[in-house]
């Protein structure tokens, strides 16, 4: 009698750290802890130098879970776990368009559980997701007049964009351009012109805003004071570990990064503008 396949995990209900880092293949978990317990790093190197040749990673479990073992062995914890997930598995997760792709490696995104994003746009596509919810809520809170004030780090060159959606923007008049404030090196990447036809409310569905306190007082100070102009600050200060010595580890182990790696860099944009009477 053949052996039932196993149940899928639930993923989400893992601990961070223990999902923090996914890598979608066909390898199981028991291929996975027989190497773990069974291989040497002499061994390893042996199935990788044999099979890759060969057979594409991602087409065999071994190899797989080969490549896996090998990430571990070289990030000796430093990095966390990496956790081989299934297709169906990987079903429980929300991924960028095009993916998930096999040999690509996945970082969780911190706060929003279902979402992973590839080692290499990693940070490039938390801070869009992150400058897309505050203008989400400051035209919910019914902002008229919007400026994206790039004050230090990354701009439109990194490929971050304003094109990310917005729900409900339909009545957004989006006026890009380059301002530059030569002593500061501040400049308006974005100017935007609305036409509230709501109450000013919180929308459902924010991940960052229990996060952030000043963009709370901001929100309050609107619903509760009459608030007429607005300035807030869109940061991304951690790499979440997320780095060149992490982007090493999963090239020397026979993984992918999934695309150009973009460091880290300490970043802030302003939303600045007012509000409707």
């Amino acid at each position: 009698m053949s052996a039932q396949p196993a149940e899928p995990r639930q993923l989400l209900a893992l601990p961070y750290d223990e999902r923090r880092m996914v890598v979608v293949t066909t390898v199981t978990p028991d291929d996975a802890g027989f190497l773990a317990r069974k291989s040497t790093s002499a061994v390893v190197t042996t199935l990788l130098s044999v099979i890759s040749p060969v057979v594409p990673l991602g087409m065999g479990p071994l190899l797989a879970a080969a490549a896996i073992q090998k990430f571990r062995q070289n990030t000796d914890g430093r990095t966390g776990e990496l956790l081989a997930v299934t297709p169906v598995e990987a079903t429980q997760l929300e991924f960028p368009i095009g993916h998930p792709r096999r040999k690509v490696v996945y970082v969780g995104h911190p706060i929003d559980k279902p979402k992973y994003l590839p080692v290499a746009q990693f940070h490039t596509f938390l801070f869009e997701h992150k400058v897309a919810e505050a203008l989400r809520l400051i035209r919910s809170l019914g902002a008229q007049t919007v400026e994206v004030v790039r004050i230090e780090g990354w701009d439109h060159n990194a490929g971050i964009h304003l094109s990310v959606p917005v729900p409900g923007s339909d009545q957004v008049e989006l006026g890009a351009s380059a301002e530059r404030n030569r002593a500061s090196g501040n400049y308006v990447m974005t100017r935007m012109t609305l036409s509230p036809t709501e109450a000013p409310h919180v929308p459902d569905g924010l991940v960052w805003f229990s996060h952030e306190p000043l963009w709370m007082e901001v929100a309050e100070a609107r619903m509760r004071s009459g608030l007429t102009s607005f300035s807030l600050d869109v940061r991304s200060a951690d790499d979440y570990g997320v780095n060149a010595g992490l982007k090493v580890l999963v090239s020397k182990s026979g993984l992918e990064a999934g695309g150009s790696f973009v460091e880290h860099q300490s970043t802030t944009w302003r939303l600045q503008g007012t509000f409707a009477k």
